[in-house]
């Protein structure tokens, strides 16, 4: 035993001596006071030194002032019995989890961001009749050719567009799809100017088109070409004459090389044996065709479609759809090819369904002059929104009725 002390030399004494300054204030404590750990095993005792102390007022009060700044004391908040006992076990893991766990708690605050705030209803309209319309834009990775801001548009009492914000990208054939009445053809009419909104803008290629001077106006209106519900043909034209009056109107174009224009777009619609017939004489999916050939003459960067389907039977509905996306594809591979400052960009206004699957590269879904949701075809065909998934697949329950 002597040898043990002596081995451990100036420790011992130290150790001794620390004990007897603990045994001095033990005795100065009662034996129900928790910070006397004379009565207690070592387990208790390591328990009692990490115990919360509770201060009597003065002993706060002397606290306070020794304080730097006259700071406030807190008191050590309560963690749930289950927190602590995860605490205590990851502590006997040492430092280096203590560490992970400052990290986890960082990066779980990092990546906590706030949703963006959904727009307002229009004026004087509860926000339960919007509920549908959750304004989910898928991003398409291209610039809009045509982009709607916050645009409002009535006809007297009736409110058509409430604050559309809508964007047809480059490039590609984007329709717009939605129930009669919604406002559809109108945004047509503001794209090219023959509309102005009441309130926001209408963007095309980054202008503004309400606020173009009457020049500008009429050139911009040459990058579109439009393809009417019915054709809109000249009725006392034959066909010939009807495809080449955008070029005798806007063009000095000789005659041969309109010509060459005109057969190039009547033969890629299968019309170039029907040069000399009438409107009258021409079926309704024929009235169509030469319309759409109309609307290329011109070789417009953005081509408008306002409901070609309508009228037509289910194949000739198809095989315009194909004929579309054929035309689509030989102006990207020419605009490429050239060079062109923008892709050409197709707009196709309809309600049919068929037509949207079979044609559509990026669709936008528009329901009392707002955009439900907006992206390319393959997320909205997907789409878990009760009112696109009602609408593109033709059911009668759901968030659509008849008023």
């Amino acid at each position: 035993m002597d040898q043990n002390r002596s081995g451990n030399g100036g420790g011992g004494d130290e150790q001794t001596e620390g004990s007897s300054g603990a045994g001095d204030q033990n005795e100065e404590l009662g034996q129900d006071d928790p910070r006397n750990i004379s009565h207690q095993d070592e387990e208790h005792s390591a328990a009692a030194r990490g115990a919360e102390v509770e201060l009597s007022p003065e002993e706060r009060n002397e606290v306070k002032s020794a304080a730097p700044h006259g700071g406030e004391i807190e008191d050590t908040p309560e963690w749930p019995a289950e927190e602590s006992e995860q605490d205590e076990a990851r502590g006997e893991d040492g430092e280096g989890d203590s560490g992970e766990r400052q990290r986890e708690s960082s990066s779980r605050v990092s990546v906590s961001e706030e949703a963006a705030p959904r727009p307002e209803p229009p004026s004087g309209v509860s926000d339960d009749e919007y509920k549908w319309h959750t304004y989910k834009v898928y991003p398409s990775g291209r610039p809009d050719a045509v982009e709607f801001i916050d645009l409002y548009k009535s006809f007297g009492r009736a409110d058509i567009l409430r604050g559309l914000n809508m964007g047809l990208p480059e490039g590609m054939v984007s329709m717009i799809i939605g129930p009669s009445g919604t406002g559809k053809s109108v945004c047509i009419k503001h794209m090219v100017g023959l509309l102005y909104p009441d309130k926001g803008d209408c963007l095309v290629h980054g202008q503004s088109v309400p606020n173009m001077p009457d020049d500008d106006l009429f050139d911009m209106r040459k990058k579109f070409g439009l393809l009417f519900q019915d054709g809109a043909l000249f009725g006392s034209m034959n066909l010939f004459d009807n495809v080449a009056f955008p070029l005798r109107q806007h063009t000095e174009m000789g005659e041969d090389e309109v010509e060459d224009v005109v057969m190039r777009r009547l033969n890629e619609v299968g019309l170039g044996s029907a040069l000399t017939k009438m409107p009258n004489e021409l079926s309704g999916g024929m009235r169509k065709r030469a319309g759409f050939a109309r609307a290329l003459v011109l070789e417009p960067d953005i081509v408008l479609f306002d409901e070609p389907d309508s009228g037509l039977d289910p194949v000739r509905t198809a095989l315009l759809g194909e004929l579309i996306l054929e035309i689509h594809r030989d102006m990207m591979d020419e605009a490429k090819e050239k060079q062109k400052e923008h892709l050409p960009t197709f707009c196709v206004i309809t309600h049919d369904i068929m037509s949207a699957r079979r044609v559509a590269d990026y669709i936008n879904v528009l329901w009392k002059g707002r955009i439900v949701e907006a992206g390319p075809a393959e997320d909205m065909l997907n789409s878990e929104n009760p009112f696109i998934r009602q609408f593109l697949s033709g059911e009668s329950q759901g968030p659509l009725t008849m008023d």
